[in-house]
C-alpha cells in the first residue's frame, strides 16, 4: 500500500489562508499481477467529526483502513476548522472530490465510482458535498475541472439540521455567531435536491450530543427529493462511534453501552454501495 500527503492549497495553486489546512492523506491499494493488474478501485472520501473545532482521528485513518479492507482505495481530509468558517470547508472538500477524479487512472480508481463518508459535523460537510457541491461561493474561490459531487455519501451520526434539536457548536463554528440567514441556507433538509448523491444514513437512538432527529430529517429529505437512501437506526451507541470495535476504543471497548449490531454498519454501507453498482471492477 502507498500512503502519502497531499497540501491541497500547494497542489492547486491556491493561496492558502491562515490557519487553513487542506491536507489529503492518501491510502492506495497495490496492484498485482497475482490479481489483476488494470483492476479498478472504488475511491472513499473520509471526512472526520470534531464540530468544525477540530478533525477527528478516530473517525480518521481507522476509517480509511477499513474501507481498504473492502478493496476501496481511501482518502482522509483533515479539513480546515475554526476560526476558518464557510465555504472554506466545503471548497477543500470539492478540491480533494477533484484531485481523486482528476488522478483516477494513476490512482488506479474508477472516476465513478467516489463515494464520501462523514462523521457528526464532517458528516454535514459530507452531505453538503453531496447536494451543493457546486455552490457558487466555492466557484469564487475554485473552479471544478471536473464534476465534485460523490457519486454516493455515508452520513454518520451526522448534524443535519440548524434549527430544533440539533448541535448549535458546530453551526456557530462554520457560519460565526448570530448567522442566521446562513445557518439555514446550509442546513441539509434546505439543500437536498433531485441531482443530490445517495444516502446511506446510520446514527444510534440515544446519541446524546446530536440527536437522532438529525438523521430521520435527512431521511425525509431524500425520500421527498427522490433520491435513493438507505437508513439505520441503533438502539444503543454514544456519540463518536467511529467504527464501533477495538480499533477505536481499545480496552475500553467492553465498558461502551452499545447494540451489538452497530459494528455492522460499514459492512452495511458496503452492501448498499455494491447496491449501486459501487465495487471493484476487473
Amino acid at each position: 500500500m502507498k500512503i502519502f500527503n497531499v497540501d491541497l492549497y500547494e497542489f492547486f495553486k491556491l493561496k492558502k489562508p491562515l490557519n487553513a489546512v487542506g491536507e489529503l492523506i492518501c491510502y492506495i491499494p497495490d496492484k498485482s499481477v497475482e490479481i489483476n493488474v488494470n483492476r479498478k478501485a472504488p475511491a472513499m472520501l473520509v471526512l472526520p467529526g470534531g464540530g468544525y473545532s477540530m478533525t477527528s482521528f478516530r473517525e480518521d485513518e481507522p476509517i480509511a483502513l477499513k474501507y481498504l479492507s473492502y478493496g476501496f482505495a481511501a482518502f482522509v481530509l483533515r479539513y480546515s476548522v475554526v476560526p476558518l468558517k464557510h465555504p472554506t470547508q466545503l471548497t477543500e472538500a470539492v478540491m480533494a472530490m477533484n484531485y481523486i477524479r482528476l488522478h483516477a487512472a494513476e490512482l488506479g480508481v474508477d472516476e465513478k465510482m467516489v463515494s464520501a463518508v462523514g462523521f457528526s459535523a464532517g458528516g454535514h460537510l459530507c452531505a453538503m458535498l453531496g447536494s451543493y457541491y457546486d455552490a457558487p461561493e466555492v466557484a469564487e474561490v475554485f473552479k471544478s475541472e471536473v464534476s465534485a459531487r460523490p457519486d454516493a455519501v455515508i452520513l454518520s451520526y451526522s448534524v443535519i439540521t440548524s434549527s430544533g434539536k440539533t448541535h448549535y457548536g458546530s453551526f456557530i463554528n462554520l457560519c460565526g455567531e448570530d448567522n442566521e440567514p446562513l445557518t439555514r441556507k446550509i442546513s441539509i433538509e434546505n439543500l437536498v435536491n433531485s441531482n443530490s448523491a445517495p444516502a446511506f444514513i446510520w446514527a444510534t437512538y440515544n446519541d446524546g450530543i446530536v440527536p437522532i432527529r438529525n438523521s430521520l430529517i435527512a431521511a425525509l429529505a431524500y425520500d421527498e427529493a427522490g433520491v435513493p437512501f438507505s437508513i439505520h437506526v441503533f438502539g444503543k451507541g454514544q456519540h463518536g462511534l467511529s467504527a464501533a470495535d477495538k480499533t477505536v476504543y481499545g480496552a475500553s471497548y467492553v465498558d461502551i453501552d452499545k447494540s451489538e449490531s452497530v459494528t455492522e454498519w460499514v459492512r452495511l454501507s458496503v452492501e448498499w454501495l455494491k447496491e449501486l453498482g459501487i465495487e471493484i471492477k476487473d
